[in-house]
């Protein structure tokens, strides 16, 4: 009896698996030959030696202090992989990170923003809080290779276990070392950092590409932020964690859009978009037209920026959203 199930349509041997002693190294360098990586069964048996760390959430003074030993504080650089379990069913969510601190915390805050609420698990955070999970972590010792921790996750993708993610396939090449580094202008502050414009995306809702241009350009961005591939030895960490800083890049989006004038043209301002899913009701906000455009492209649901503008307020749905200027 073939204990597998196939993901996909026909279309791709991509398959999830009963148990873990079906996914070896064959078959997750056939999922991934297209991004031109490899890893062999002997590389791979070292990740699965790596022990995990349990926590139960939410976290108390004393797994606090367990949980920072562990990972660092923010901004420490310690990469690995993360599973997060929902205990009253058993569903499990990976997901990994060069700087694992920073990514586990801001877990621990999307509960205040109702703009996380997208894929399987946000949802359930946001109702349930974070208590409804538990959560393993498995850190990558400095001695493996950088891009370790993204065969650890796909390891654990061809799981059917892991029935909370959505997407099954991690992105290699475009988590390539691409240094982003996001300054004040003076170049004093260091809001942001990460090695991939898919994980920038990811984090900020911004298109790698606006990002991309302004790094080949020496251009900032929003007349605010100073992108930069350089790291400045004596800048000084923000504040900000991700749901602030989002809220800062959109606070500054708007106020570019309203000093922007075209002479002897109409110019529509950008406002912020809400989405909300017909199919489940879950609602997300975004600080402009292209931010949406990024998400759902993240997610493989391509819209263009004029479709949006089409279907804005109009309370007819799209590709199973609606659209509606905040």
């Amino acid at each position: 009896m073939q204990s597998s199930a196939s993901l996909w349509d026909g279309s791709s041997p991509f398959q999830l698996f009963d148990n873990y002693e079906e996914i070896t190294s064959e078959v997750i360098n056939k999922i991934l030959v297209n991004q031109q990586v490899f890893i062999t069964q002997e590389e791979l048996d070292k990740l699965k030696g790596i022990p995990g760390v349990k926590f139960d959430l939410p976290l108390n003074d004393e797994t606090t202090r367990a949980f920072i030993d562990l990972v660092g504080r923010q901004r420490s650089q310690k990469s690995g992989v993360y599973v997060f379990t929902h205990l009253e069913s058993g569903s499990k969510y990976v997901g990994s990170s060069n700087n694992l601190s920073y990514r586990l915390f801001n877990y621990f805050r999307h509960g205040d923003n109702p703009r996380y609420n997208s894929g399987l698990m946000l949802p359930i955070l946001r109702k349930q809080g974070i208590g409804a999970f538990s959560l393993e972590i498995f850190i990558i010792p400095t001695e493996f290779s950088s891009d370790s921790y993204l065969f650890l996750e796909q390891y654990h993708l061809l799981n059917k276990k892991f029935d909370l993610n959505t997407q099954r396939t991690v992105q290699l090449r475009a988590l390539r070392p691409h240094n982003v580094y996001l300054y004040d202008l003076e170049g004093k502050i260091l809001f942001y950092s990460c090695s991939s414009f898919s994980k920038l995306q990811e984090d900020l809702g911004i298109h790698y590409a606006t990002f991309k241009k302004c790094l080949e350009q020496e251009n900032n961005y929003l007349n605010f932020f100073r992108v930069t591939d350089t790291l400045i030895e004596d800048a000084k960490n923000s504040s900000l964690n991700l749901i602030e800083l989002n809220s800062l890049i959109a606070e500054k989006q708007m106020l570019k859009n309203k000093s922007m004038t075209f002479s002897g043209k109409r110019y529509t301002k950008s406002k912020p978009v809400t989405i909300k899913e017909v199919t489940t009701g879950n609602i997300q906000y975004f600080p402009n037209i292209l931010a949406v455009v990024s998400y759902l492209d993240g997610i493989n649901n391509k819209i263009n920026r004029n479709t949006i503008t089409k279907y804005l307020n109009t309370g007819k749905p799209f590709k199973g959203y609606l659209f509606y200027e905040k």
